[in-house]
């Protein structure tokens, strides 16, 4: 009862939440398959995270960000763009990419540190640049 009133406490009162990002990423409608590893720093769209799906046995490397939203647009535009990302299982994402929305990357893919996703990548393929291109 005790545990109940502080748990309460910590999350309503003194807005604590010791859950990680990628906990609640998932409570907020993430999917994340078997096996993934995800390093450090790594941003999956907190606001769009429910467009989201990652494959069984994904790696992150450090400072990936996936976003299902760009909002560059907005101010000016007053538009922004929203899509699907879907990143296939056995994939290795290198450090610092950019995933942005409406992309799917393959099964069995490596994409290069640095990396800016903006089209779709083919299944068994390696891509790198900005924009990546597959190579």
């Amino acid at each position: 009862m005790i545990r109940k009133l502080i748990l309460f406490l910590r999350k309503h009162i003194l807005k604590i939440d010791d859950r990680s990002q990628l906990d609640i990423a998932i409570e907020n409608g993430l999917k994340l398959g078997k096996e993934c590893h995800i390093m450090g720093e790594c941003i999956i769209d907190p606001g769009h995270c429910w467009l989201i799906e990652i494959g069984n046995r994904v790696t992150l490397a450090p400072r990936v960000h996936i976003l299902a939203h760009d909002a560059s647009t907005k101010r000016h535009l007053n538009y922004t763009k929203i899509g699907l990302v879907n990143i296939g299982n056995k994939t290795f994402i290198g450090a610092g990419s950019i995933i942005l929305p409406n992309v799917s990357i393959g099964n069995n893919c490596i994409i290069g540190a640095g990396s800016i996703v903006t089209k779709n990548i083919p299944d068994n393929s390696v891509a790198a640049g900005n924009p990546a291109k597959v190579i």
